[in-house]
C-alpha cells in the first residue's frame, strides 16, 4: 500500500521513473450536486496488482469544504 492517501501525480511519477506498468480507475460520488469535490485534485484511494501484472490505482478526487 506504497500510493494509497498519495497525491495522483505523484504515484504516476513514481511509477514512471519506475517503469511499473499500470491501469487508473477513478471513482466520483454517487450524486455530482451533493458533495462538493475538487476534480483537479485526486488522491490514491486504493491500489492492488491484477492478474495481467499491472497495478491498479482507484483515484478518487478531493472532498470539498461544506459551508
Amino acid at each position: 500500500m506504497k500510493y494509497v492517501g498519495q497525491l495522483l501525480t505523484d504515484a504516476v511519477i513514481d511509477l514512471q521513473q519506475k517503469k511499473i506498468k499500470f491501469v487508473i480507475d477513478y471513482t466520483i460520488p454517487p450524486d455530482k450536486g451533493y458533495f462538493a469535490v475538487d476534480s483537479n485534485i485526486l488522491y490514491v484511494i486504493r491500489e492492488k496488482y491484477l492478474e495481467t501484472g499491472e497495478l491498479q490505482l482507484i483515484a478518487a478526487a478531493k472532498m470539498g469544504k461544506e459551508v
